[in-house]
């Protein structure tokens, strides 16, 4: 009798503890089961949110790349030039070479040739004139620093490739007509200097000879065809005598208008040879910007 009572009761006490654990698991089942599932992917959408937020953060933060700078260094120099602010453009100018930025300094000026902007010839003046004239040399094209006072050129035309001189004769009027030379060797009297006149707020040239101090100006009047022939004469103050110069590109080439201030002429030659060969200069009767046929060449020495 008593084996047969320890037996039940053993039988009774694994029947109670498989309803324990089948409770257990039943209990945990259904937890899992009432858990929402809209709250479990809201879990994981949070860290997903959390974890691109975090990479954005790192993205906009990150230093702009070195073409990205040297781009808005440029824009802001260009930008100061073009608006004349010619002060603020020599201070960052001078702070970009100290730092090592010339190639954004060259840059900008390519740039300024390549859209024709005569303001660069200004630019390179300012440069010239300020506390760091080095710069200029080290930065500007020759042609573009015809300003300096050790500086020279001959000016050489595009379409004839004849050289810019002036007569030996004086008319009565005591003035020189100006002509183009077929000879364009070095030679002093097709030599000219580049006399910088600062004027309002931009630069213009009056031209001289190498030989004599006489200066380029057109005439008064026009000819049949509404041109002004060109002289040199000893006045030099009148806007007759004054000129602009602007830079072209033709064919990857860097040519130059020549512009007169008063009439708003390009000088030329005419098409056919006078004077044992030589061509007659003249301010042309239209402002026609074509490089082949107006652009000339700066050879400096």
């Amino acid at each position: 009798m008593e084996l047969k009572g320890a037996v039940l009761l053993m039988c009774v006490l694994a029947v109670s503890a498989n309803s324990t654990v089948d409770k257990e698991a039943t209990d945990n089942i259904a937890a899992v089961e009432t858990v929402n599932p809209t709250s479990v992917v809201s879990t994981v959408d949070s860290v997903s949110t959390e974890a691109s937020v975090t990479l954005d953060n790192v993205t906009s933060n990150q230093s702009p790349s070195m073409s990205v700078v040297s781009k808005q260094r440029e824009n802001k120099l260009y930008n100061l030039i073009v608006a004349r602010k010619f002060d603020e453009a020599v201070e960052n100018t001078i702070s970009l070479y100290g730092a090592g930025w010339s190639n954004i300094i060259k840059q900008v000026i390519e740039r300024l040739c390549d859209e024709g902007n005569s303001i660069v010839f200004d630019y390179s003046y300012k440069i010239s004139i300020s506390k760091a004239p080095y710069i200029a040399r080290s930065c500007f094209p020759m042609a573009i620093r015809i300003h300096e006072r050790m500086v020279f050129a001959k000016l050489i035309n595009k379409r004839d490739g004849y050289a810019l001189t002036y007569n030996n004769h004086v008319d009565f009027d005591g003035d020189r007509r100006v002509l183009g030379d077929p000879n364009t060797e070095s030679r002093m009297d097709i030599g000219w200097w580049f006399v910088p006149h600062w004027t309002g707020d931009r630069l213009y040239y009056q031209m001289r000879p190498l030989r004599m101090a006489m200066f380029l100006k057109l005439g008064n009047s026009r000819d049949g065809d509404g041109d002004h022939t060109a002289y040199v004469s000893d006045d030099y103050s009148t806007n007759r005598h004054l000129w602009t110069i602007q830079p072209v590109k033709h064919n990857g080439e860097l040519l130059f208008y020549i512009i007169n201030r008063e009439f708003d002429k390009l000088l030329k030659f005419g098409l056919s040879p006078v004077y044992d060969g030589y061509r007659i200069a003249y301010g042309h009767s239209t402002k026609d910007l074509n490089p082949h046929k107006f652009s000339w060449y700066i050879k400096t020495a």
